[in-house]
């Protein structure tokens, strides 16, 4: 048992020694388990949950969480390959959907828009299949696509949807490493901060894609080689970055990306629990919001914990949610609250859900 574990195996009147306030409570059930699946916030609210793998298959379904009704309902969208691990992003007024794995081992090549009303407006492929890549939207709308796999290896390129043209276009070179079960942040100067996921000497260095260039610099290394970690824009332009799986274990540690100085900055404050392949969500009131993952101990986390940017500590979430889950998504709702879906336990893939209520003037652990 780590010294993390025993020092927060708080109960009942001690909770508050080692955790701040924050509940789970029930939000009902998928209409399938998944886990390797997207969650993508509509301008209505309402939450796009798109395809995934249950224990060894990709999907091809989709479902609509509703706030309101505090319901998932089933998505009819037809004549799309299967898939997991691929990635979404909401654009003007639809969301884009790349890559992904499919049976065989594939990396696919496909992208598609879908309209809220789920009808499929256009379809483009990438120069590249892959999976366990990123999209990071760009200034002017535009989409910046970074590594992945290609059902081989890890790769380099990079490419750009054109939101205008309706298609992909290359970049002016690919990244200096290949990456996958990396991060692309996007800065508030135009820039896009690209680290971790690569292997050998260059497993510490970032990256930083210009958009006016169209190809990535290098700039300094990270204090601490890691991927399957989390990347956060804060409200002061800041990027968090936390946890993951570093060179032989996962990780407690967190760091600061300064965009002014182009340096990382290690936190003294440390997670309040090992976790890779955990999600991070912001919350209105700058705060963020760390759940589940894979723990230190080889076991997958029930846990959440909380950054205080002003504190520049985390502080552990004083319940925890009724399914440990890793590979799952957290999407921050209208309300503040955070809606947990899917995911994978130790024993199975899940699909259920969860929401996550913290006080916005609760009491911390720090």
């Amino acid at each position: 048992m780590g010294k993390r574990t025993v020092l927060c195996l708080c109960l009942g009147i001690i909770l508050s020694a080692c955790g701040g306030e924050g509940d789970f409570s029930p939000a009902g059930n998928m209409n399938a388990p998944r886990h390797g699946h997207t969650a993508t916030k509509l301008e209505s609210g309402e939450i796009l949950i798109s395809a995934g793998l249950t224990k060894t298959s990709p999907l091809d379904d989709f479902e609509i969480y509703d706030p309101a009704q505090a319901v998932f309902k089933p998505y009819k969208i037809g004549g799309l390959r299967k898939r997991g691990w691929h990635e979404a992003l909401l654009l003007r007024d639809a969301v884009l959907i790349t890559g992904g794995w499919t049976n065989g081992g594939e990396a696919l090549r496909d992208s598609f828009l879908i309209e809220p009303s789920g009808k499929l407006r256009a379809r483009a492929m990438m120069k590249f299949g892959r999976y366990d890549h990123t999209m990071t939207k760009l200034p002017g709308g535009d989409v910046l696509i970074t590594g992945g796999n290609d059902g081989k290896r890890a790769i380099r390129h990079l490419e750009i949807y054109a939101v205008d043209k309706g298609r992909f276009i290359p970049a002016r070179r690919p990244m200096l490493m290949a990456r996958q079960q990396h991060s692309a942040t996007s800065l508030s100067g135009g820039d896009a901060l690209i680290l971790g996921g690569a292997e050998g000497k260059g497993a510490r260095y970032a990256e930083l894609y210009s958009s006016s260039a169209r190809r990535t610099r290098l700039v300094r290394s990270l204090t601490t080689q890691r991927s399957r970690h989390s990347a956060t824009r804060l409200k002061d332009g800041k990027v968090l970055i936390a946890g993951g799986l570093g060179k032989e274990k996962t990780l407690d540690t967190a760091e600061i990306y300064d965009p002014a100085t182009e340096k990382f900055i290690p936190l003294k404050g440390e997670l309040r629990v090992n976790r890779q392949q955990h999600t991070a969500t912001l919350m209105p009131d700058g705060r963020v919001v760390l759940i589940g993952g894979w723990g230190g101990e080889g076991r997958t986390l029930a846990s959440a914990e909380v950054y205080e940017p002003g504190k520049g500590c985390f502080w552990l979430v004083g319940e925890e949610m009724k399914f440990p889950r890793r590979l799952h998504t957290a999407t921050s709702l209208d309300d503040g609250r955070i809606l947990i879906a899917g995911g994978a336990s130790d024993n199975e893939v899940l699909n259920s859900a969860e929401i996550l209520t913290i006080p916005q003037d609760g009491k911390s652990g720090c």
